[in-house]
């Protein structure tokens, strides 16, 4: 192996100034053959075939100079064996030939489950220190064409002997679980890619280099062993950052033996009406149920067949409806994949003996006594049956399909209202902004609630219901009951101060009133607040769009459809696209039907926040077009997205710092939070624009008062789903805000949604739905300094369903809002203790609850069930506001 390997012509062109780079590809020009002599103050490269024609780069100066040369030309590089070093043409060399060490590529990941990295080895004896600006990364495109650095490694840093240094090249922060040392790519980030070519340069010199095949990606490319000889890339090899380079570990397939029962059910519950036995697979891959081999019975010899090819995955369940015969739908909150019973069904009684059987041969049995077993199994899953004793014992609470685990103590009441009761007033709340436009739905089924606030008094809440464009007031003082809808209407571009920039094709910031041009006000977060005894609520005004349905398309772009003339007379002007062709509105303005010919236009979201009476719905104030006035003067106003919905505001929160109020916006497309001094509701001012390098699209927004903060300072905790990180600022007695700090959590994208806040014992608690995690889970944070944010532990919420929306915390317990495997089905609740992280209640609310809060009291739990549709627009549950009373 060389340490200077064979370059390209490219690289005798390419600015100098390097530290460690990934290249994108292998470009070697058969024409061309160079050489580099190498000097202390310079390295030169000159063309044989063309006098006049010189590339010259200088190291001392890293900078080229270049001229073209229309034949080709050659040059010569030295090189040695990596068992000796560099040879110089100069003896006056300011880099000993003894001092440069042996480095190479070792490993690199381009998209494979987590951030990209270059990995580099130290095969030598002795550790290195490396010198400022004289080693990199880069990658092909950006060495070549963008001649850009790459990624420097900061001097200081230390590669030890036998040992590694990471580079994460496309992070601005150290990801979660990174090793120690690791180099971030920072302002100079870049991703690896497809067909690319990871390079090691010192002082603009490729020492090593590795591409892998133009078209794809690499999960992990690496030498095998560690300094070797490059693995066939083929054949992956596990993802080691930072430690020695291994292949995949391959694991026996599953047998009969790992087949197990592990959960018998006899209509445990009222949600849950249906009896079934629950397979488990002990071992980490799947097994294939072959025709005719497997059945389960009952007591009676009453058969119930597995299919042939059904499979149960590697550490994964299989649910069997004993009563329910093949042909009919599943029940209610059955799991997708539950095998249904092609013998006619049998049901689970009392002193029942349940067999598993291959081949006749039993694989595994239980039974239990002259009782119904409302849950019984085994905890954990595969491990010994839980003690049933006479019956009376605790059981376990029935989950089908998921993770086994003990009935709760806390006894939780739930009471779930919907919206049937308005279906008479549907055309009356239309007429007002109000819309009902789903596939063949009616007003209780078309509403899908997202966020919910709770008055201070514990008397009123107040739902957001987005695609729908309004607010719904709830009664909780005595019997609960939805009270009102209030329709948000439209908000006027053509009106002074609601400006807009309707385009993301005209190369520039433009602000410009278009009349008969509206935004549909479709807020997201909501936060209450009292007033002079006033009851208001202040919305995020993000709007939303149905464009993710199979068979149901909302959104279309200006350009595509036919104006009204008499109502648009410049109409062919305002289709281009750097008028309003690019901006995207609604097809269904004010009816359930597309429009063909459109005499206004209706687009997402207000690209504000606005202030309403709590009591009446009336508009209190709107903040016009001021949140991306103030974004692009803070530069962060995303013009690709002006076509869309703008900076999106999609969450808010507020809180008091001294006699002052303030609102915190939060910007998802601008990257920021925008702060307004709202204590004033006539003289609204705005304050400051928060803004942190790599946090990308803030999605949850907390406020914790310096009552309650860990320093007596208040601070604001921002959890940025994009980034998946957690950023803290604090404030002063003026209410102006500072960075405190940061911290990456495991999973990227999603990994950072919703935080809430303990105060007892000074925690975060953060859902994470990173698209790189397994499962769901609560992040546990600690915020005692909040300079210094930490990870202190995760609650593992595989158990209890699908993915988490929301987490709030009250008087030392957490809830955790999760939706089911299959949205439409009934969502989940979960308590825990905020110390010891004990699971104290379960309950079962509307489907897809998006949202959770407690109220102020802390006597309820209240949820905003969405009630989404399936994909296919062939279910649409009924939208629902489910309240959770504690004991």
């Amino acid at each position: 192996m060389k340490l200077i390997q064979q370059i390209p012509r490219w690289a005798a062109l390419a600015a100098v100034s390097f530290s460690l780079v990934a290249c994108g590809g292998d470009d070697n020009d058969s024409s061309s053959s160079s050489s580099i002599s190498s000097t202390s103050s310079s390295s030169s490269v000159s063309s044989s075939s063309d006098a006049s024609s010189v590339d010259t780069i200088s190291s001392s100066s890293t900078s080229v100079a270049t001229t073209s040369s229309a034949t080709t030309s050659s040059a010569t590089i030295s090189s040695v064996e990596s068992s000796s070093s560099l040879s110089e043409s100069s003896s006056s060399s300011s880099v000993s030939s003894a001092a440069l060490p042996t480095l190479v590529l070792n490993e690199m990941r381009s998209d494979g489950g987590g951030y990209d990295y270059i990995e580099i080895y130290n095969p030598g004896n002795s550790d290195y220190t490396f010198v400022e600006g004289e080693w990199a990364v880069n990658d092909l495109k950006g060495f070549s064409e963008d001649k850009v650095p790459g990624v420097l490694i900061p001097a200081g840093s230390v590669i030890p002997a036998k040992g590694f240094l990471l580079v994460a090249v496309d992070q601005t922060a150290v990801p979660f679980g990174a090793p120690e040392g690791t180099i971030i790519g920072g302002a100079a980030e870049f991703g690896l890619g497809k067909g690319d070519t990871a390079l090691l340069t010192h002082k603009g010199e490729i020492i090593d280099e590795k591409g892998w095949a133009a078209g794809s990606h690499v999960n992990t490319i690496g030498r095998l062993p560690d300094g070797g000889e490059w693995h066939d890339e083929a054949e992956a090899l596990t993802a080691t950052p930072g430690v020695i380079n291994a292949l995949p570990v391959v694991n026996p397939p599953a047998s009969q033996s790992d087949i197990v029962i592990n959960e018998v059910v006899s209509k445990g519950r009222a949600d849950l009406d249906f009896d079934y036995v629950e397979l488990y697979n002990k071992s980490s891959q799947p097994y294939v149920f072959a025709e005719g081999e497997w059945s389960l019975s009952d007591s009676e010899n009453t058969l119930m067949p597995i299919p042939g090819g059904t499979t149960i995955p590697g550490h994964g369940f299989l649910v069997l409806l004993t009563d329910v015969a093949t042909g009919t739908n599943l029940p209610t909150n059955a799991p997708a994949g539950a095998i249904t019973n092609s013998t006619g069904g049998f049901g689970i009684g009392k002193n029942e003996n349940i067999i598993l059987a291959r081949f006749e041969a039993i694989i595994d049995n239980v039974s239990h006594g002259d009782f119904h077993v409302n849950a019984y199994g085994r905890l954990p899953d595969g491990g010994e049956f839980i003690d049933l004793g006479d019956g009376s014992a605790p059981q376990l609470y029935a989950s089908p399909g998921l993770k086994n685990f003990m009935t709760p103590a806390l006894n939780l009441t739930v009471t779930t209202l919907n919206f049937s009761s308005f279906n008479d007033d549907e055309t009356t709340l239309e007429n007002s902004g109000f819309r009902v436009f789903g596939l063949n739905a009616d007003l209780a089924k078309d509403v899908e609630p997202e966020y919910i606030a709770v008055a201070a008094d514990s008397k009123t809440a107040w739902v957001t219901l987005q695609e729908n464009n309004g607010v719904a007031r709830i009664n909780l003082d005595g019997t609960p009951a939805i009270t009102n809808i209030f329709p948000l209407g439209f908000k006027d571009y053509g009106a002074v101060g609601n400006e807009i920039d309707p385009s993301d094709r005209d190369d520039k910031v433009e602000f410009a009133a278009y009349p008969k041009v509206f935004g549909i006000y479709q807020p997201d977060g909501i936060a209450a607040f009292n007033d002079g005894g006033m009851d208001y609520v202040i919305t995020a005004n993000e709007g939303d769009v149905r464009d993710y349905y199979t068979n149901f398309e909302e959104g279309v772009k200006v350009a595509d459809i036919t104006l009204d003339e008499s109502d648009f007379p410049n109409a062919t002007e305002l289709k281009q696209n750097a008028q309003l062709g690019r901006l995207l509105v609604t097809q269904f303005a004010k009816t359930s039907s597309a429009e063909t010919v459109f005499s206004e236009l209706l687009s997402f979201g207000a690209r504000s926040f606005s202030i309403w009476n709590g009591t009446t719905g009336e508009q209190v104030y709107d903040s016009g077009n001021d949140l991306e006035v103030q974004a692009n003067n803070a530069g962060v106003y995303p013009d690709d997205r002006s076509d869309a919905k703008g900076v999106e505001p999609e969450n808010l929160a507020i809180g008091m710092v001294g006699s002052k109020r303030f609102v915190f916006v939060g910007l998802e497309r601008a990257d920021a939070v925008a702060v307004y001094d709202i204590t004033d509701l006539g003289n609204i001012q705005f304050s400051q624009m928060l803004i942190t390098e790599g946090d990308d699209a803030p999605e949850g927004i907390l406020f914790i008062s310096a009552a309650n903060s860990p320093n007596g300072n208040p601070l604001l905790v921002v959890s940025n789903e994009e980034s998946g990180n957690v950023t803290v600022y604090q404030g002063n007695v003026n209410g102006e805000f500072s960075f405190a700090s940061r911290l990456i959590l495991e999973g990227g994208v999603a990994a950072a949604e919703i935080s809430a806040y303990d105060p007892i014992t000074k925690r975060l608690f953060v859902l994470n739905n990173g698209e790189l995690l397994a499962n769901s889970r609560i992040e546990v944070l600690n915020l005692a300094d909040p300079a210094a944010l930490s990870l202190l532990t995760t609650i593992d919420l595989s158990p209890y369903g699908g993915g988490i929306n929301s987490v709030a915390v009250s008087n030392g317990k957490i809830a955790g809002a999760l939706q089911a495997v299959d949205k439409t089905q009934t969502g989940t609740v979960v308590v825990f203790d905020t110390s010891s992280y004990a699971l104290l209640g379960i309950a079962k609310v509307g489907a897809l609850p998006d949202m959770l809060t407690f109220s102020p009291d802390g006597k309820f739990i209240l949820t905003a069930d969405e009630g989404e549709a399936k994909d296919d627009y062939s279910y649409d549950p009924i939208g629902s506001v489910s309240i959770i009373t504690l004991p």
